[in-house]
């Protein structure tokens, strides 16, 4: 029993020796975000000592980290860029064969990036839009406080073209618009720092202010009235005209009347067809009332 003691005391030690012999050096010292940089300092022994650094955009133990290739290894600072919104940074000191322990900084938020949008979503009623601003993250409340603001902007989109821009500034998170109903209109909004645009604006966000149910029984009531005006005075046209020519009105409408030959009324009344007298053998000419004799040779 005493042997696999020491045995395994041994082989706890020899990994406690080579753990330690793998972080030989002291990692980079305050890593933190600090406005659009990620900076840190050097270690006590960081002479000649390059810095490499990764991310991961999840918090979970299995995600991969990826290595940032476009940091300068000997620099103290990183640049945080848009894409990089959400996502997680370590850091470690190297030195040739020797490596520190990673050392971790707080989430990228919109405070860090400068790029961010607010986010919007509106409710759509009759005469009525109901906007609301959230922000993606609370970094830039806590940060800026009061002097960071929403700068929403509509603007009617009828008629084949873009009316004038309204715009209203309000740090409150959610606005009621008074619109005109049947109109279509479209709503963009940005933050604002002490007056200024901050960050990108949002993508155009488009909508139909529907009728009230007033408005649609007053538009079917009104084409109803016009409706029945045009046939009233359709009809007022048709009397007017039969009026003025009912003469020829008249006459067009008397049946069609048909002469029949005097012969043919001799036959109705006598029954016999008139005779026609023949004409001397002398002409030349075939009449009806020539006798044709026809003799076969036997």
């Amino acid at each position: 029993m005493k042997m696999i003691r020491h045995v395994c005391a041994g082989a706890v030690l020899m990994l406690l020796i080579n753990i330690e012999g793998t972080f030989c050096l002291n990692p980079p010292q305050d890593v933190k975000l600090v406005g659009s940089y990620l900076q840190w300092k050097k270690p006590p022994d960081g002479d000649s000592v390059l810095y490499s650094l990764q991310y991961r955009r999840g918090f979970k133990s299995d995600d991969e980290w990826y290595n940032v290739t476009s940091h300068n290894g000997t620099e103290l600072r990183f640049k945080i860029t848009p894409e990089f919104y959400g996502a997680e940074f370590r850091v470690r000191a190297e030195k040739g064969n020797d490596v520190s322990e990673w050392k971790g900084s707080e989430k990228v938020q919109c405070v860090n990036t400068n790029s961010c949008v607010p986010v919007m979503k509106l409710l759509v009623k009759p005469e009525k839009v109901y906007v609301t601003m959230t922000h993606m993250d609370d970094s830039l409340e806590k940060e800026h406080g009061e002097h960071i603001e929403f700068n929403l902007s509509f603007w009617n989109v009828d008629n084949g073209g873009y009316s004038k821009v309204e715009s209203i500034i309000t740090n409150s998170q959610k606005q009621i618009l008074e619109l005109e109903s049947g109109q279509n209109y479209c709503f963009q909004v940005q933050y604002l720092f002490y007056e200024k645009p901050y960050g990108n604006v949002s993508n155009q966000s488009c909508a139909s202010i529907p009728e009230t149910l007033e408005m649609m029984k007053s538009r079917d009531l009104l084409f109803i009235i016009l409706t029945t005006l045009l046939v009233t005075a359709m009809c007022g046209v048709c009397i007017f005209l039969l009026f003025k020519h009912h003469k020829k009105v008249k006459q067009l409408l008397q049946p069609f009347r048909l002469e029949i030959p005097d012969h043919y009324l001799e036959f109705f009344r006598s029954g016999e067809f008139p005779l026609q007298a023949c004409p001397s053998p002398s002409s030349q000419s075939l009449q009806s009332c020539d006798i044709i004799i026809v003799i076969e040779n036997s």
